[in-house]
């Protein structure tokens, strides 16, 4: 099993210490990924005059939002995948078919 690794990051300007079994790169993506949301959230008007309780509440759907649509993104593309590993195995048969029927009209063509 791999080991659990702890990693300092800076998250809203506070240093905390994550743990995770993945690389020390991949925690500070995730942290920059909260970072950039936050940043986000703090530059827009609507987001200033909301009470202070509600606004983690707000990064945190913006965060799922991003989540949802990024899964969606993978099943378009997944179903995209499919769609071309059919076409061409479709395409694939169809040359076969046709170098067939090329060695059998060369075949005719010798006698």
């Amino acid at each position: 099993m791999t080991k659990k690794s702890m990693v300092q990051v800076v998250i809203g300007g506070k240093i905390l210490t994550m743990g995770g079994y993945d690389d020390e790169t991949h925690i500070q993506k995730i942290a920059s990924c909260v970072n950039r949301v936050m940043q986000q959230m703090e530059e827009a008007d609507e987001y200033r005059c909301l009470p202070s309780d509600l606004k983690p509440v707000f990064i945190h759907i913006n965060i799922a939002d991003e989540l949802v649509t990024a899964q969606e993104q993978i099943e378009q593309l997944e179903q995209d995948l499919r769609q071309k590993e059919n076409e061409l195995a479709e395409l694939k048969q169809e040359l076969a078919e046709t170098e067939v029927r090329l060695e059998k009209l060369e075949g005719h063509k010798k006698r």
